[in-house]
């Protein structure tokens, strides 16, 4: 009796693989089908077209420097950028610095990213906002720069700097991390994580 068991189900098995192989209408797929791994927004921002594709991203989220101040935590408000560059070296995205209270900071739109190594150089435009003295700067150039020093607790913080208006037709490669080192505007985010890649 077994036998016969394994034997219809063997015969089923090989019948049923016979159907499926032969009686499909559709073509198999080929080996240029791929998956694609990528979020919707980098979908989103790439289009249609392949060659946006994402090849670096820069993202950063935290409540800002006041620890590295000698201020208590959360004294100012958030700082947050995501930014990507395609194959083409095109960058976009989106950075916000608000400062102490809540009602100062800006908001600018990414259109420039310098990666060297762990560190970046971001620029963009205020596309509303302030200084930290209330006036008004929508539509002026700003730069920041931002250091991914890795993730584990044995390294040392990730650093940001702080928001810097920046020269009418200046280019965010021409200045590179060691531009914010000198002037000591490089400070660690205490809460928060930098990640280059």
């Amino acid at each position: 009796m077994r036998f016969i068991v394994k034997h219809v189900s063997l015969v089923c098995t090989f019948a049923l693989l016979a159907a499926l192989t032969t009686g499909c209408d559709e073509a198999a797929p080929t080996a240029s089908a791929s998956l694609s791994l990528e979020t919707p927004i980098e979908a989103q921002e790439r289009g249609s077209n392949p060659s946006k594709r994402s090849d670096h991203r820069v993202s950063v989220g935290g409540a800002d420097v006041c620890e590295a101040l000698g201020l208590p935590t959360g004294c100012d408000a958030n700082y947050s950028l995501t930014a990507t560059v395609d194959a083409d070296g095109n960058a976009r995205g989106q950075w916000q610095d608000t400062f102490a209270g809540g009602g100062l900071g800006q908001h600018s739109a990414i259109d420039c990213v310098n990666i060297q190594g762990n560190t970046a150089v971001i620029g963009g435009v205020v596309t509303h906002g302030t200084d930290g003295f209330g006036n008004d700067v929508t539509g002026f150039r700003s730069l920041t720069a931002v250091v991914d020093n890795g993730t584990s607790q044995q390294d040392p913080a990730d650093q940001i700097s702080g928001s810097f208006m920046a020269p009418s037709g200046y280019d965010c490669h021409a200045y590179s991390i060691e531009d914010f080192e000198v002037d000591g505007v490089l400070y660690d985010l205490t809460h928060g994580q930098v990640t280059i890649r």
